[in-house]
């Protein structure tokens, strides 16, 4: 077989930040030298501090040898990851039909990242045999011999693991989270540590999810379904409906048991939901677009003349499509008495519509059927003979949003979780102007804080048309606006996230005195990547079927732009990719949390072609290209496994071609030859490096190089196509 061993690119010098061994086993003997151990008051050898720590001994978290501490979080990674492979060899080993564990694997993988993981839950640590015990439960009655003591003390905290319904408190540096669990009789704060929801979670959010504890804070465990607002239901009572409505138990803690024996059937009940409530709102949105067009029957400067004498008419502004299409001007129509209707959290005045004014015909535009009809009377009225009705037109938005749904088992929806919907105002308005040399983020940023201030003084339907500060005085509405109010900070740090914003709305909590609710704002965090023209989802509800799972509300990946990388750049994305991490199973976490599933596609594509030890060495290479291509907290871009599989084939073949001509230049003419050639450029130098470098034991096979450079190349191209701005 032909070896790419002692193939190279020109100038690789230049390829090697591409590589770093940080992501290979650890190697090495450990030290012999005695280290203080602040439980025991005395030194210890490292041997007898591996063997006790959180067992016999216990270790404060600041000392730095306790892998359980927040501060060495990326070391508990590794050992989970260790421990989850011993994990399943053992679950094999005992199956009593192994080829009957594997279709169940199978199955529940093909369902879907909740089900495979409430799938290993439930037969790990629920599921109980002929003599009561767990599969944990039997394996630590058998010495758990095979396991080291931190993974014996990490397998015991997974065999206490729960499922809570969280509402987030506080998100503070470093992945720590403060939350309670509505599902308690008596909720108590409760520490968290995981960095991949401390990176996305706002005050207030509320999920269903798994959760364990360990020595110095609890965990989450695999996915988690987010709770959506529902006008008039609180997250405990709607977890409670749905679970009763399932035939399941109310109280604790025989719900608990329920949800994670039926977390599946919980979360298709919730999505049910979701989706039948947002189809009432669109059929009760008046989301019709409306058109009127008017010959003119007077000259257009003396018609826009009279136009423009109206206190309520404003100037406007053109499209290049609209300009394209021939008209001249354009006018905002304003009426007052619109305002009454808007949500409480608008600000400025209400557009009734627009008028395009073009030389011979003018056309009306407005949001909304009813509005069309005022628009129509209001010109009539003040042009009188000028103008002629030629024609209307109105496009029912929500209807055409409402035929578009997903078809929803109305069987599994609580009837009582269809009550109060939320309505949707459609409406165009426009904002008290500001200076004109205002930037657009400190002019956003005034709007808010003006609708955050006319708020606290606005009747709310939701607190019997009383205002925030007087139900905060009235012990009967008190309740009602907390839950307001813990919606409007959520959003507010939503808000904050998706901008990468600082503001803070803890001032609205201090005037209306809502102390118990009163938390630090999240520090600073990355922000999401802003939707660009064309993306639907700026406007969505938490309650659309993106947001069910953590893993799915992320923002969507940005467009790349058209022109591929230049070597500078490659270098420099793949080099960042490298530093976001300490660890490989820290990346592959993160990968999962985006909702990708490249590993497990790339995996079931070379099952027959690599072993698991090639398949291991190429996998830091493949989370290396996929992070210099999707940003971290980014939701993972859609990959059609028939693409990637053809991609692959045809790369593969290619790659024996360039075996056939045994020459550098024709290798790297064909990495030169897709959308990324100076990405594959370095990302070839950084695995020649590798598979001449490493250790030995760690080492691609020869016959393995070409097939993992194959499959490099396919992932490339195929995330470089589903994120190309064309």
């Amino acid at each position: 077989m032909f070896s790419v061993g002692n193939i190279g690119p020109a100038g690789s010098e230049v390829l090697k930040p591409a590589f770093s061994r940080n992501m290979m086993p650890k190697m090495g003997k450990a030290s012999k030298k005695l280290r203080p151990c602040p439980a025991l008051g005395r030194e210890i050898s490292p041997a007898e501090c591996g063997e006790k720590r959180q067992s016999e001994l216990a270790c404060p978290e600041t000392c730095p040898h306790n892998p359980f501490g927040p501060g060495r979080y990326s070391q508990l990674l590794e050992i989970e990851d260790c421990l989850d492979q011993k994990t399943m060899a053992r679950l094999a080993e005992l199956a009593p039909d192994r080829a009957s564990l594997e279709r169940e694997i199978a199955y529940a993988e093909r369902k879907g990242i909740h089900a495979i993981h409430a799938y290993f839950v439930w037969k790990l640590f629920f599921a109980t045999g002929a003599d009561g015990a767990t599969f944990g439960q039997r394996w630590e009655q058998c010495g758990l011999k095979e396991l080291k003591n931190d993974e014996r003390v990490l397998l015991r905290g997974k065999m206490r693991m729960r499922i809570a319904l969280l509402e987030i408190h506080e998100v503070s540096e470093g992945g720590r989270m403060e939350a309670v669990d509505l599902l308690s009789a008596d909720p108590a704060p409760m520490t968290f540590q995981d960095r991949n929801l401390a990176g996305m979670a706002s005050r207030f959010s509320t999920l269903l999810a798994w959760i364990y504890p360990l020595p110095h804070y609890w965990r989450l465990s695999g996915t988690a379904l987010t709770i959506p607002d529902m006008q008039g239901f609180d997250a405990a009572e709607i977890v409670r409906e749905v679970v009763g409505h399932l035939g399941g138990p109310v109280g604790e803690p025989e719900i608990r048991g329920w949800l994670a024996e039926h977390f599946l059937e919980f979360n298709a009940s919730l999505l049910a939901v979701s989706r039948l409530r947002r189809r009432q709102r669109l059929a009760a949105m008046d989301a019709k677009f409306g058109t009127a067009i008017y010959e003119l029957r007077a000259p257009f400067a003396q018609c826009r003349e009279r136009l423009d004498t109206l206190r309520d008419v404003v100037p406007g502004h053109l499209s290049e499509a609209e300009e394209n299409e021939g008209f001249a001007d354009a006018r905002e129509w304003f009426d007052d008495s619109l305002s009454k209707g808007q949500p409480v959290h608008s600000t400025g005045q209400v557009v009734l519509g627009r008028v395009l004014l073009g030389q011979s015909h003018w056309r009306l535009e407005t949001v909304g059927a009813e509005k069309l009809s005022r628009l129509r009377t209001q010109i009539e009225e003040h042009l009188g003979d000028s103008v002629r009705f030629s024609g209307e037109r109105i496009e029912d938005i929500g209807a055409q949003m409402s035929a578009n749904e997903p078809a929803v088992a109305e069987s599994l929806v609580p009837p009582r979780l269809l009550e109060n919907p939320e309505k949707i105002v459609a409406a165009i308005s426009r904002s008290t102007e500001l200076r004109a040399d205002m930037p657009f983020e400190e002019a956003e940023a005034q709007w808010r804080r003006e609708a955050d201030r006319e708020f606290l003084d606005e009747q709310v339907p939701a607190l019997s048309n009383r205002t925030p500060r007087e139900a905060a005085r009235d012990p009967s509405l008190r309740p009602k606006l907390i839950h307001l109010m813990k919606q409007r900070v959520r959003s507010h740090d939503a808000f904050n996230l998706e901008t990468g914003g600082t503001e803070d709305i803890n001032w609205m909590l201090r005037e209306l005195d809502l102390g118990e609710i009163l938390f630090a704002a999240p520090p600073w965090r990355p922000p999401a990547t802003p939707l660009t023209e064309g993306d639907d989802d700026w406007s969505e509800s938490p309650e659309t079927d993106e947001n069910i799972g953590i893993d799915l509300t992320r923002p969507p990946a940005p467009p790349l732009p058209y022109q591929p990388f230049d070597m500078d750049e490659a270098i420099d994305r793949l080099q960042a990719a490298l530093e976001a991490f300490e660890t490989g199973p820290e990346a592959e976490a993160e990968l999962s949390a985006s909702g990708a599933t490249v590993l497990e596609d790339a995996d079931q594509l070379t099952m027959d072609l690599l072993r698991e030890e090639d398949f291991c060495f190429a996998v830091p290479f493949l989370l290396q290209a996929w992070f210099a291509l999707v940003p971290l907290g980014c939701r993972a871009p859609e990959i059609d496994f028939a693409d990637l599989e053809k991609a692959f084939a045809s790369n593969l073949l290619q790659f024996d071609a360039c075996a056939q001509a045994s020459t550098s230049k024709k290798l790297e003419s064909f990495f030169q030859s897709g959308p990324q050639p100076n990405l594959m450029l370095v990302l070839l130098g950084g695995f020649l490096e590798a598979a001449n470098t490493a250790p030995k034991e760690v080492r691609p096979a020869v016959d393995a190089q070409p097939v993992i450079l194959a499959l490099l190349k396919s992932v490339v191209e195929i995330l470089d196509e589903g994120l190309r701005l064309r």
